[in-house]
């Protein structure tokens, strides 16, 4: 008899914005703008109650961000794409692991 054991499942449900570093090519610094608005608009305040406090994004608002891209043409979407998961990615590093002083780069870094 074999048991099969049940890989433990964990799934992001969201988080709250921070203040974090992106860093993006110089170029794409007008996308980050556009990236960093967009989810602001898409946050929820104080999702679980304003003793917690924060603008958070939810699942639903990540895939909405994630969408942005639909809305430039197709010579600039892979460029917002890629801005997108790099403010995202920064983002989450920010909330699972504190910054211990600036590793980013000053050219192309951008601080929200």
């Amino acid at each position: 008899m074999t048991e099969s054991h049940a890989q433990p499942t964990i799934e992001l449900i969201g988080f709250a914005l921070s203040d974090c570093i992106v860093d993006v090519a110089p170029q794409h610094t007008k996308y980050l703008r556009a990236v960093h608005r967009t989810a602001l608009e898409l946050a929820v305040p104080n999702q679980f109650g304003a003793e917690i406090g924060g603008f958070w994004l939810m699942a639903d608002q990540i895939d909405q961000l994630r969408r942005l891209s639909e809305f430039y043409p197709a010579t600039e979407a892979e460029s917002v794409r890629a801005v997108i998961e790099t403010y995202l990615n920064a983002q989450l590093r920010e909330t699972c692991v504190p910054e211990h002083g600036s590793g980013a780069s000053q050219s192309g870094s951008c601080r929200f």
